[in-house]
């Protein structure tokens, strides 16, 4: 046993791939501290955090207001079955159904929004007798063997194809061609209602839409989309789910997103934001006729964590400091302060900038690009966009990007300033200006 150990490397496989170099913890990828929206690695170096790591930091990260309420709450009841009534469950109930839209009143919780969507899927199966589902090609509603399909991001090599999940263009795909936003809408829509007519309208059990699609750059769905598609809809019994998984608990400047874009879902999936970033928890919200249908036959659906104590007790605590702090309305104007800081840029460099979209504290910045898609199929902006995040990376701002590449994405918290909206955009000009 003599003689001195030999360190060895430590492997970490993270969720979300990287290179082999990348999944090696070291102390310059390491992260020991984040707080507010600042995130600190183990070698001392600090990013302020512009992406909501992973568009969840919504009220700032390190309360201690919450981690006292979870450390009460572990103290109480640290678990108890989700097949039971807990005083906590029904605590969280009350204060959710004050923030709801009035139509939507039984919630059914879970872990996060993949398996929130699926229990969606599968309770629209169960009263409507139907199977297919159908969402926009590109968006993305999770990452389960399952939700993969009904993302119209593609499958893995070793997924599963479903006949039944099928997917109509979204709204980019038409303003990539048209580069005109009314006319993509309208585009999006006459394709929407000939996949319905292709697949026979009676056969779908639901329809699942993000209010703002992330996956491609922040993309809202306009007011007269929403209401052409809930209108086909009704027409056709189909139930129209709304993936707020995102958008839910402020980010768009309203409560959801689904009021900011003038949709009105028979239920609501969200997540992330939930809870703010403090535990795990997702959640389905049916209207009250799906729901006591739900309650009155019996929906078998269920994960031995869902509505975990822990989750519910991070979730009305961030509920509450919306309400308290008024962040919700924060978002909107800090949200209209960022989109016309951004705009000022895109006046600025017409040539370099070719979109500014988003709404709330969900924004994204599109950079022009000609030619052919480059390596990997991504947008012939990309080498630039990833030009620009590297150099705010070496500025100390971690921003993101959209699927193809073309967009940088920013979605902070709500508790975001105005001199740090500043400095951000003045990097980002400088970024943008440099050859």
């Amino acid at each position: 046993m003599g003689g001195a150990r030999t360190a060895r490397p430590f492997y970490l496989t993270i969720w979300y791939g990287g290179t082999p170099e990348e999944r090696r913890a070291t102390p310059a990828n390491t992260y020991v501290e984040a707080r507010g929206m600042t995130t600190s690695l183990e070698d001392g170096t600090a990013y302020e955090d512009w992406t909501g790591s992973a568009f969840v930091n919504n009220i700032g990260l390190g309360r201690p207001e919450i981690a006292k309420a979870l450390a009460d709450q572990a103290l109480s009841m640290s678990w108890l079955t989700p097949a039971e009534f807990a005083s906590i469950r029904l605590a969280l109930t009350r204060d959710l159904l004050d923030v709801l839209p009035r139509h939507l009143r039984v919630p059914f919780y879970g872990l996060g929004g993949s398996d929130s969507n699926e229990a969606a899927i599968r309770a629209a199966r169960k009263v409507t007798g139907r199977s297919k589902v159908l969402t926009f090609k590109g968006a993305y509603h999770g990452d389960t063997m399952t939700i993969e399909n009904v993302s119209g991001t593609g499958l893995t090599d070793y997924g599963d194809p479903r006949p039944w999940a099928v997917h109509t263009p979204a709204p980019y795909d038409f303003w990539r061609k048209l580069g005109d936003w009314d006319r993509a809408y309208e585009a999006s829509l006459d394709a929407f209602a000939r996949t319905l007519k292709r697949h026979g309208p009676r056969s779908f059990a639901c329809v699942i839409l993000e209010p703002v699609n992330m996956t491609m750059g922040a993309v809202p769905l306009s007011r007269d989309l929403s209401r052409g598609i809930q209108e086909l809809c009704e027409r056709h019994g189909i139930k129209l789910v709304a993936d707020e998984v995102i958008t839910g608990f402020g980010r768009t400047g309203r409560w959801f997103g689904s009021e900011t874009v003038g949709l009105r879902p028979d239920a609501m999936v969200f997540a992330k934001g939930f809870t703010g970033g403090y535990a795990p928890l997702g959640a389905v919200v049916f209207e009250r006729e799906w729901g006591e249908r739900l309650r009155r036959t019996g929906f078998p659906h269920g994960l031995t964590f869902g509505a975990h104590p822990l989750g519910c007790v991070a979730a009305q605590e961030t509920i509450r400091v919306l309400r308290r702090e008024g962040l919700v309305d924060r978002a909107r104007r800090m949200g209209a302060y960022l989109r016309e800081r951004l705009e000022g840029i895109r006046d600025e460099h017409p040539d370099d900038v070719r979109d500014v979209r988003g709404h709330g504290l969900f924004l994204a910045l599109e950079v022009a690009g000609k030619g052919r898609r480059v390596k990997g199929g991504l947008h012939p902006a990309w080498p630039r966009v990833e030009r620009v995040w590297e150099g705010l990376k070496a500025d100390g701002l971690r921003v993101t990007t959209n699927s193809d590449g073309s967009s940088l994405l920013v979605c902070p918290p709500f508790t975001v300033t105005e001199e740090q909206v500043d400095r951000l955009v003045s990097r980002l000009d400088a970024r943008l200006a440099a050859p």
